[in-house]
């Protein structure tokens, strides 16, 4: 065996543990290409519960005595717990007509720009807990690709 095969033959003792940055350079692309793959599926779910979500959302919302005494029950547990507000609805901004331009830029009027549930749990504060001290205000909650995202409506006391 001459120095030239014994090199060759100790290179493949080494079996399979070498490989080249061309190897791993496929590896990492392999690797970034799942990743989008699994980011791109969660995506579309997320679209697809948020459009269920504001199907239902658009559909009118009984309020029943019931309701009315387990949002009260809230307000006063958080109260107990020394907290000054509840969050009463999270909403995807596209039940704004504005898709949430308005609240983000905390403009007067806002109330204006809601559709569907959240129009109506406005209508319910401005007819019953107005009266009796109860503030209520909006805000963007989390702004995915730069844009208003969901929108929180806060029981204030």
């Amino acid at each position: 065996m001459t120095e030239t095969d014994t090199k060759k033959h100790d290179m493949g003792l080494a079996g399979d543990a070498f490989f080249s940055a061309a190897d791993i350079n496929r590896h990492m692309r392999r690797r970034r290409l799942a990743e989008l793959a699994s980011e791109e599926a969660r995506e579309r779910e997320q679209a697809k519960a948020r459009t269920e979500q504001i199907k239902q959302l658009m559909a009118p919302m009984e309020i029943t005595e019931e309701r009315v005494r387990h949002f009260m029950g809230r307000v006063r547990k958080a109260a107990e717990q020394g907290e000054r507000q509840i969050l009463i609805l999270r909403f995807p901004s596209d039940l704004c007509t504005d898709r949430g331009r308005a609240i983000n830029n905390a403009l007067t009027g806002w109330e204006d720009t809601l559709v569907g549930v959240p129009k109506q749990v406005v209508q319910v504060w401005q007819e019953n807990l107005k009266s009796l001290g109860f503030a209520l205000s909006a805000e963007v909650l989390d702004y995915p690709h730069g844009m208003p995202g969901d929108i929180g409506l806060f029981c204030r006391w």
